[in-house]
């Protein structure tokens, strides 16, 4: 990054990424969990697949808290923010490489 303006808009839109994906996954979780909750029944295997990225949305969460007190940490440290470096304690692999990857800032 080459500067603090950088920076920022890096963060933001690797932010709004992870942000705008949750939202998506917890919408498709709120539908099934609906689905089965008004149809009454035990819910089928597709449905039992898609009740297991309640444990995705947690972890991730749990990693961009990580990754956000590490921010918070390094600015309060040495007055900077290195998104490589918080990244680097975040334990899933591909939500990592997601916070690493700052593409185009538009692409939200």
């Amino acid at each position: 990054m080459s500067g603090p303006e950088n920076a920022i808009n890096d963060l933001c839109a690797v932010s709004a990424r992870e942000m705008r994906q949750l939202q998506e996954k917890v919408q498709v979780l709120e539908d099934v969990v609906l689905t089965v909750f008004e149809r009454g029944t035990k819910p089928n295997s597709q449905e039992i697949r898609a009740l297991q990225d309640f444990d995705l949305v947690s972890q991730t969460l749990a990693g961009m808290w990580s990754f956000f007190e590490t921010l918070r940490e390094q600015n309060v440290e040495t007055g900077s923010a290195d998104i490589d470096h918080a990244s680097a304690g975040v334990t899933l692999e591909k939500l990592r490489l997601r916070l690493r990857d700052h593409g185009d800032p538009t692409d939200v």
